[in-house]
């Protein structure tokens, strides 16, 4: 979640006279804005993703950062990205902003099918795709979304991206939006799977359910496997408590999975 702190100082180097306002929320990458741009820490990867950001360029997919360059610190510099992000936890998605979510995730996923599929260096793994496999976000959740009223204005935090299947872009954003309170209201939890699988399309809620405890699973393997390596970002991660948080909330969604399954 890309939202400006209240507090601000003047950023260094060439863009000395212009305010750096730390971006709250990013856990992993330690994002601030300068104008209308984005600085961000890089890494290995950074080249396979902005590979990828200029090819979405020359798509018709909207609501994507650019990619400008770096700037003297050695930040990538991308496009500041309109809208406003829906503070997760405090409030939720309305249904028409699932949809226009899910709308955007099924064109992305069809757009970055004629992404080249050769070896590249991605944050937490490096080589080619594999049958059946596109480029995912990672992290399409609604703190990495900027909305102007119901419809969405920017996707950003792309650092994740990676091979993967579409079901786990689903997966991760239905964590984060219907699925965020697993021992909440059942009935509140299926409609919401049922308003993305209509919006995104062929595809069954119970499926991205299913898959929920996968994709989330995997990711509490790949942060412990970061912070194992020294990945800063996945070492931030554990300064609140992932991926222990995440391991017992799938713990939780299991216990209550069957009650949502039941009413989708």
């Amino acid at each position: 979640m890309l939202t400006p702190d209240a507090t601000a100082a003047p950023g260094p180097g060439p863009d000395a006279t212009e305010v750096e306002v730390p971006l709250e929320g990013g856990n992993v990458g330690g994002a601030v804005r300068v104008g209308d741009t984005v600085r961000r820490p890089t890494g290995p990867w950074t080249p396979a993703v902005h590979e990828l950001l200029d090819f979405l360029a020359t798509t018709d997919l909207p609501h994507v950062p650019r990619v400008l360059g770096t700037d003297d610190q050695g930040r990538e510099v991308l496009t500041y990205l309109p809208g406003r992000v829906v503070p997760i936890g405090v409030e939720p998605l309305t249904d028409g902003q699932v949809r226009s979510a899910m709308r955007w995730l099924r064109h992305f996923h069809d757009v970055v099918a004629g992404f080249p599929r050769d070896s590249r260096r991605w944050r937490f793994l490096e080589r080619a795709l594999e049958p059946g496999e596109i480029v995912c976000h990672h992290d399409a959740a609604m703190y990495n979304m900027s909305f102007d009223g119901d419809e969405l204005a920017g996707v950003f935090d792309w650092d994740v991206a990676g091979p993967g299947h579409p079901i786990d872009d689903l997966a991760i954003f239905a964590w984060n939006a219907p699925l965020l309170f697993p021992d909440g209201d059942p009935a509140a939890a299926a409609h919401g799977l049922r308003v993305m699988a209509d919006a995104y399309g062929d595809v069954a809620p119970a499926a991205i359910l299913d898959h929920v405890t996968v994709r989330m699973s995997d990711a509490s393997d790949r942060i412990e496997e970061g912070q194992r390596r020294g990945d800063p970002g996945m070492l931030r991660l554990g300064e609140i408590g992932e991926p222990a948080s995440t391991r017992a909330r799938i713990t939780r969604l299991r216990l209550h999975a069957p009650a949502i399954r039941a009413l989708l």
